[in-house]
């Protein structure tokens, strides 16, 4: 839903400023996986996916890769968005390189004041802002979990922990358009949240019923692979409350260029937020029992038990940029007027 909302410079600055707990204060990118311990490499080990155990630890080792990938495009996109405004503001080229953190410091800093230096003190920004949307496939979800386990994908319940744009077949916290059953369940499209399975589109997060490992190959896939809208972003303000028109220009133009990026982060982030947490569980429980699991490969245990440990040695790391990236983009979509 668009919504036009008028805020207060100050308020707005203070906002931005916020976003100085840019990523970075993990020692930037989550970088070499495995802390360099190693490299997580899900075709290494020789043929150890022949067996259940190795099937699923391939798996997960899948997802570990995946996910990481995706939080360093992620953490990327908020430090492009950082450079982008820092380069409209006119800033010295050397002072948009280097870590995350300290390129956004420095830039909403200048951009802290520019808006103080170019609008009056309570003056106000116009923001028309319509928020970026992701929908995860349900289904794949499914498959992706049904193939980890070797099951059907009719076995596997995929619940939508969000609006669900197929159909709902469960409790929806919200209206139902279908059929209702016994105890509110719905069996149809779901304008709320859907507690239930969801064939189609979820906007949200996918709650995998599976074990450990697979839950974490399905969650993460499922929401790397999701499909986000733009979201929009306009700002203007009266001309009265101009102050310095060059340092209002130059802040009200770096908003416009740079934050829809960093917006767009934060929608990503939902799902992706909720895969990490299944991943993390997974790989806490194979940092207790890895050793042991390892063992059961026989030939190939040091390899396992190696490529178990880089798997493990990253999670501090993915944890801290997807918190750090969350807090932000929380931090930006407030100083927009964003929900």
């Amino acid at each position: 839903m668009r919504a036009t909302r008028m805020l207060a410079v100050a308020a707005a600055a203070a906002a931005l400023i916020t976003m100085s707990g840019c990523p970075g204060g993990a020692g930037g990118l989550p970088g070499t996986p495995g802390g360099g311990s190693g490299k997580v490499d899900p075709n290494t080990c020789g043929n150890y996916a022949a067996s259940d155990a190795g099937r699923k630890l391939k798996a997960f080792f899948e997802a570990t890769v995946e996910l990481n990938d995706a939080v360093i495009r992620t953490e990327a996109v908020v430090k492009e968005s950082c450079r982008i405004m820092g380069e409209e503001l006119k800033m010295p080229p050397g002072d948009l390189e280097g870590q995350t953190k300290a390129v956004c410091d420095k830039v909403l800093a200048e951009l802290k004041s520019d808006l103080q230096a170019g609008l009056k003190g309570e003056a106000n920004l116009k923001v028309d802002y319509k928020p970026a949307v992701c929908t995860i496939n349900a289904e794949a979800a499914a498959s992706a979990a049904a193939e980890c386990e070797a099951k059907a994908s009719a076995d596997v319940k995929v619940q939508c922990q969000g609006s669900c744009e197929g159909t709902c077949n469960g409790k929806c916290d919200g209206k139902c358009q279908g059929s209702t059953g016994a105890g509110g369940e719905c069996n149809g499209h779901c304008e709320g949240t859907c507690g239930g399975t969801c064939s189609g589109g979820c906007k949200g997060s996918a709650d995998v019923d599976a074990s450990a490992q697979c839950k974490a190959k399905a969650e993460v896939h499922a929401s790397v692979q999701a499909e986000c809208t733009e979201p929009e972003l306009n700002v203007s303000y009266d001309a009265k409350i101009v102050v310095d028109k060059a340092k209002a220009e130059l802040a009200v133009n770096a908003i416009k260029k740079g934050m829809p990026k960093m917006l767009s982060v934060q929608a990503r982030l939902k799902p992706l937020a909720a895969a990490t947490q299944a991943w993390v569980k997974a790989s806490n429980e194979l940092a207790e029992s890895g050793r042991d699991l390892a063992a059961s490969f026989k030939d190939q245990a040091m390899c396992i038990s190696g490529q178990i440990a880089a798997a493990v040695g990253m999670v501090a790391n993915i944890q801290a940029s997807v918190s750090v990236s969350v807090e932000v983009s929380a931090s930006a979509s407030g100083s927009v007027g964003g929900g």
